[in-house]
């Protein structure tokens, strides 16, 4: 898996309607993504148990080492709300690091802390998207929220305009697909009964 070359990477983007329908910018380098040991190629069917740790993510800096303090944004967000065929409750949050100083993920800031997909019942397969993006310097994100394990605030957003309201530039772009299984209902429990509050900054 993750055998794709770039321009392939960039083709299936197209073919699969994330660019431009759902991400206006062509990326500039591949994003790895790795669940256990398991590289997943773009558009890659996976089931909500086999995503339920945070992944391994992997991206090549420049070669002249112009970037070795340069600052990525991730993001991970689910693009199908309710269903794929009727998208009409915006994105859904499920988990976005800020700050990270070159391609370190362990030096970054979670800004939302990653959750398993959590695609509902009958609503068929949903699109969970990657975004790497640049940051043009270190920043605050000061009015953005600071979720935890909470369903609160990850719902009817928008990375598009999240981009923009950063200038941010899109880098890279990396996607599965995934629908119900039962650990989701299970997970969905635990998100209304969490007791950890989501703070503004």
């Amino acid at each position: 898996m993750g055998d794709l070359s770039f321009n392939e990477e960039i083709e299936k983007l197209k073919t699969n309607a994330i660019i431009p329908n759902i991400i206006n910018s062509i990326p500039n380098r591949s994003l790895k993504v790795k669940y256990g040991i398991r590289y997943i190629d773009m558009s890659d069917k996976l089931t909500p148990i086999a995503v339920k740790e945070k992944p391994t993510i992997e991206y090549l800096l420049k070669e002249d080492k112009s970037e070795e303090n340069q600052y990525f944004t991730l993001i991970l967000v689910s693009v199908d709300e309710p269903s794929k065929i009727n998208r009409l409750e915006g994105e859904f949050k499920q988990w976005i690091l800020v700050n990270i100083k070159g391609n370190d993920i362990s030096k970054s800031d979670e800004l939302v802390k990653y959750i398993q997909p959590t695609p509902l019942i009958g609503t068929g397969l949903h699109r969970y998207i990657f975004i790497l993006c640049k940051q043009p310097s270190k920043l605050d994100f000061i009015g953005e929220f600071k979720i935890p394990f909470s369903i609160e605030k990850r719902k009817d957003w928008s990375s598009e305009q999240f981009i923009k309201k950063w200038n941010l530039t899109v880098e890279g772009i990396n996607y599965f697909e995934c629908e119900y299984d039962d650990s989701v209902e299970k997970l969905l429990n635990e998100l209304i009964d969490s007791k950890e509050k989501t703070k503004q900054i």
